[in-house]
Parts: structure tokens; sequence; C-alpha cells
């Protein structure tokens, strides 16, 4: 019978289980992916520890939202998003809320992308959430050229891609992480600095002419920072801190709308080499407890996964 890693109560990953479940046929509009690949991301853990409250109470419940695989069954009119057929064989990622940790995932074709050739399926599976949040952020500030934007946890998942595509639409991006990965940010053209007291000043003597945007990927440090530096708080946008954008005045990338198209586009720039998605550590599906603490470690410099 196929796997999946479920949960009956919320907690540590201790709660984390890999059960038997029955397989599942897709219907119309759907397809089945034997899935390859997870990446994990903060919001699985946050999900499996109670702290994002949820409409139905019901266990069990299914973890992970990001995944890629290959399609082994296809139900009636599964077209992908430019109305191509999908087929079985083929190679793809995406998304799901159904928890993607799992041998087997039913997932409606609007949130399949097809996996370009040379892209593994590590990076694969990692790409949805980080890089649509990026796109997202940077969208809700309109970034371009001659934007100098302050990246709190720039080393982090949503961090090094956020910088790669702000650099590439033209800004100048001073990105906070540990000193230790501080040549990786370098290596992408992030100036690099480090985040705790004092975050201010230190972009103030990197950016002497000011900042015009800030990203939030970590907490409150950064948009008090920013907010210090003469930013309105308009042009400070944040994925972590809800409670600043009623407070303050922030702005968050809202509610967006996850795309195929976008998706599948930012998986070629990978493929493309114009954009890099470190990985940290890959785990088996049997070590998912160990991944989930690697991965609330935090300070990782690359995504954590469990191939199936």
């Amino acid at each position: 019978m196929p796997r999946a890693v479920q949960f009956t109560e919320f907690g540590s990953a201790d709660v984390l289980q890999i059960v038997d479940v029955p397989s599942a046929q897709p219907t119309a509009g759907k397809v089945r992916v034997r899935v390859r690949a997870v990446g994990l991301n903060p919001y699985d853990f946050k999900v499996r520890s109670g702290l994002i409250p949820f409409d139905d109470p019901r266990f069990p419940r299914g973890i992970g939202g990001d995944f890629s695989g290959v399609i082994d069954e296809v139900g009636e009119d599964a077209v992908y998003a430019d109305g191509s057929p999908v087929a079985v064989g083929d190679e793809v990622l995406g998304w799901s809320m159904a928890g993607t940790l799992r041998d087997e995932l039913v997932v409606p074709t609007k949130q399949l992308a097809r996996k370009p050739a040379g892209l593994s399926f590590e990076i694969a599976g990692s790409l949805s959430t980080p890089v649509q949040t990026a796109h997202s952020s940077l969208e809700a500030l309109a970034i371009a050229a001659g934007d100098t934007v302050l990246v709190s946890a720039a080393a982090g998942a949503v961090g090094i891609l956020y910088s790669q595509l702000a650099i590439s639409r033209g800004a100048r991006v001073i990105g906070t992480a540990s000193p230790r990965n501080h040549d990786l940010l370098a290596s992408i053209g992030v100036t690099p600095t480090t985040y705790g007291p004092g975050l201010a000043d230190r972009v103030r003597a990197l950016a002497p002419d000011g900042i015009t945007a800030a990203q939030d990927n970590s907490g409150r440090e950064t948009i008090e920072a920013a907010l210090a530096l003469g930013l309105a708080p308009e042009r400070v946008c944040t994925i972590v801190d809800h409670a600043a954008i009623d407070e303050l005045g922030v702005v968050g990338p809202g509610a967006y709308s996850r795309s195929a198209e976008v998706l599948e586009h930012y998986a070629h720039l990978v493929v493309d080499a114009a954009l890099a998605v470190p990985i940290q550590q890959v785990f088996p599906l049997d070590e998912v407890r160990e991944a989930f603490a690697l991965l609330e470690g935090r300070h990782l410099s690359g995504k954590v996964v469990v191939a199936l």
C-alpha cells in the first residue's frame, strides 16, 4: 500500500507517523502523481505545531505542500495550464494543500507544472512555495532597477530566491544572515550583513544614500530597522509578522494565487543557471522527523528535502 506521513495531534516532530493509506484514483481534471521529492517549508511545521488555526479540526492530517514526481494515472480532461494534454510518465512539480509527504498524490492539473529536463526532482520538489512567495513579495512592492532592498533571512529558502530575483530586476540587495552564510550571499551578488542589535546602523553604513524597500522574512527586527531608516510602511513587505500589517501599516504579499505558469517559468530559470536553489540535505522518508528537526533548527543555507 502507499505510505503517507500523518499526525493525529499537534506537537513536535515526534507526532509524525508513516502510515499505510489506500490508493486513490484521479477524477476529472486531476492526475495521480508518484511523488519523488518534497521540499519542507516553515509553514509545514507551524501547521504540525498547531500555530496555524484551521476551520476543520479533524485528524489525522497530512503534511507538506510542495512536491515533484511522475504522473502514473490521468483522469478525464486532464490538461496543463496551456491546454496541452497530461500523459502518464510526465515529470512534474507543483503544490497541494492535501499533504504531499506521501507516495501517491492526487492533485488538480491546475496545480502542476512540467518539470524541465535537467532539473533534479529534489530541486523541483523544493520550488513552489518559496519561489511563488518571493515572486508575489517582489510584485507587492514593484521592486525594480534603482531600488536598494534590505532582505532579512537572505540565505533562507524565500530570501535567497527573492534576493536573486530582485538583483535580476536591477535592484541592489543588502541581506542579513549568520556570518557562515555571508560567502554564499556574496556569491549571488548580495551585500551581506549580520542580524541583531545595531542592524539599522550597519545598513546605514552599507547604504549611505538609504534603502528604498525592505523584505522581512524573519520577524519584527527587520521591520523596525527599515522604519528607523526612514522607509514608509508601505515600502516594507513581511511574510512572517502578520500582526505588523495591522499595527504598523506594512504590507504582505497578500493571499496570492499560485500559478503553474509562473512556477514553470522559474523552473526553467533554474535549469538555465539564472536562478540557484541550494539544497542543504536530502532525507529518506523514514527519517522525516530528522528532516523536520534540521528545518526547525533554522540558520539553514539551503532547502531541506525528503526523497521518496
